[in-house]
């Protein structure tokens, strides 16, 4: 009997570590289970990152193609006929290599718009001064007749001058020139300095040496030197052993002519004055009313262009010719 008990509690026990084996299997295949599951998550998630990038990449790719596109302006020069004008006799043929341009400038005059003023434009130049001649005007505002007095502009006297600038192309200015040698000293060091080939320069002129302020013009004998200099934004200049950067740039020589003064008269813009009293209205309304009035024919008006009108406080006007 003993033995078929301890046979019986061996087979049990041969049971419950099979049992436990089996749990331990189960137990590992689980895990194994969700590191492929995680694993599997993981590559998911990788690839759909990896499609977002690759579109977003696509997307910037297309942005900077229509950038680029855009940003480029096509547009065929325009033929201009051009008329003989003047001659002149240089004196010397290095003016002809010159670059040369001239500007027309004109001044803006300012007028100070004040409290219980409004400017007035018309598009035609007979509106205006119809308006000026029949002085004053009740125009309607709301329920209220106001009588305006219109007046030409007066406009302070404006100027107008051209620009002539020259770019050579035969001399260099020279800046941050170092202050240690001598006037004579330095002249001839900046001469032999733009004359070596090495570094671009060529045959020297000239030296124009400022001292003080530490700048020179150099001119060159041969055209094309100054231009190869210009390539860079600085030149070295060896000074007892020592290299130093000067700064070059073109020489540009700019003179101002026929400088006129002019006394401004605006033919197409009326001042309309007598509203002082409506300071608490809004401006636009205002405009509204004062360019609708002035429209009509009947009141010797006709077409406005804009109409600007000052309550709460002053404004600049600028006319221009």
């Amino acid at each position: 009997m003993f033995s078929c008990l301890y046979s019986e509690q061996k087979g049990i026990m041969a049971a419950d570590e099979d049992n436990k084996k089996q749990v331990l299997k189960a137990d590992w295949h689980d895990d194994e289970t969700k590191k492929d599951d995680q694993h599997q998550k993981l590559i998911g998630e990788m690839a759909k990152e990896n499609v977002r990038l690759k579109e977003e990449i696509q997307k910037l790719e297309a942005e900077l193609q229509e950038a680029t596109r855009t940003s480029q302006i096509k547009e065929d020069i325009p033929k201009t006929k051009l008329k003989f004008t003047s001659l002149e006799n240089p004196e010397n043929y290095s003016q002809f290599l010159n670059i040369c341009c001239s500007f027309q400038v004109s001044s803006q005059v300012p007028y100070k718009l004040r409290k219980g003023e409004v400017l007035i434009t018309f598009e035609e130049e007979e509106v205006a001064q119809n308006v000026i001649r029949m002085g004053n005007h009740h125009v309607q505002i709301e329920d209220v007749s106001v009588e305006v007095t219109a007046k030409p502009v007066p406009l302070k006297p404006g100027v107008r001058f051209q620009v002539h600038v020259e770019v050579s192309k035969m001399k260099i200015s020279v800046a941050e020139i170092p202050d240690e040698l001598p006037e004579n000293q330095m002249r001839d060091k900046l001469e032999l300095s733009f004359s070596k080939s090495r570094n671009g320069g060529g045959e020297v002129e000239c030296v124009e040496y400022d001292k003080q302020a530490g700048t020179a013009v150099i001119t060159f004998v041969e055209t094309g030197v100054a231009d190869k200099i210009l390539k860079k934004k600085d030149y070295p200049l060896y000074i007892n052993q020592n290299c130093h950067r000067v700064v070059v740039s073109p020489y540009i020589e700019t003179h101002l002519k026929k400088f006129q003064v002019f006394s401004g008269i605006s033919k197409r813009t009326v001042l309309l004055t007598g509203i002082e009293d409506l300071e608490m209205m809004d401006e636009e309304i205002i405009e509204d009313l004062v360019s609708i009035h002035f429209q009509r024919e009947k009141n010797g008006g006709g077409e406005v262009d804009v109409v600007k009108c000052s309550l709460s406080q002053p404004y600049i006007a600028y006319f221009q010719e």
